[in-house]
């Protein structure tokens, strides 16, 4: 399971990063994304009602739905029980990468060095996230990969569909998008209408 799902990701490639401030906007906002041609979710574990989301979504077919901001093996766990495919952790945990492990989850680990880069990988990470990826733009992924062209990115925080290409261009596995989604308006019709902007990008 654990292969089709990082198999899934690689294809798709555009993750919506799903916060809101309830669980009913967090909702129209994963309905928005997936109509729009989305296929990768992430829900953010401390935002209202994830869990109960988490359990709606996980259910639905042709997508793939995880959870987002995991700061513990406790919370990674919670977050699994409630059916999350993947976990993303905004640093590098050796527990939750070892409960993943343990389940077959696919796990993705927040980095910015090379060195964490590496570390992150050494102990089971599937991915490895840069958050703020706009911090140092495409350019910082294109010369990690150089010397490191085995390890799989995941970039987050300032993604739009301007420059989302160059990320993928200079190597990006991944791209996790939110604030471009709901930029311009926030309800169900212009989160598609975006939403569709962005799975284009997608293999």
């Amino acid at each position: 399971m654990e292969k089709t799902v990082i198999e899934f990701m690689k294809k798709n490639r555009v993750v919506a990063v799903i916060r809101s401030a309830s669980y009913e906007k967090s909702l129209e906002f994963a309905r928005g994304c997936v109509d729009g041609g989305i296929r990768i979710i992430e829900i953010i574990s401390i935002s209202p009602g994830s869990e109960r989301l988490l359990r709606e979504l996980a259910s639905q077919d042709g997508i793939c739905v995880g959870a987002g901001t995991v700061l513990d093996r406790d919370s990674a766990e919670r977050m699994s029980d409630c059916g999350a495919r993947f976990i993303v952790s905004p640093h590098t945990d050796p527990g939750i990468i070892e409960y993943c492990r343990e389940r077959g989850i696919t796990v993705i680990s927040g980095a910015f060095t090379s060195s964490e880069m590496v570390n992150a990988r050494s102990i089971g990470a599937d991915f490895v996230k840069i958050f703020p990826a706009s911090s140092f733009g495409p350019g910082y992924v294109k010369a990690v990969k150089e010397p490191l062209g085995f390890m799989d990115i995941m970039v987050t925080g300032g993604i739009t569909v301007d420059n989302i290409r160059d990320y993928f261009s200079a190597g990006a596995a991944l791209a996790g998008v939110s604030t471009a989604l709901l930029g311009g308006g926030d309800d169900y019709h212009s989160i598609k209408q975006r939403a569709e902007e962005f799975s284009r990008f997608s293999t």
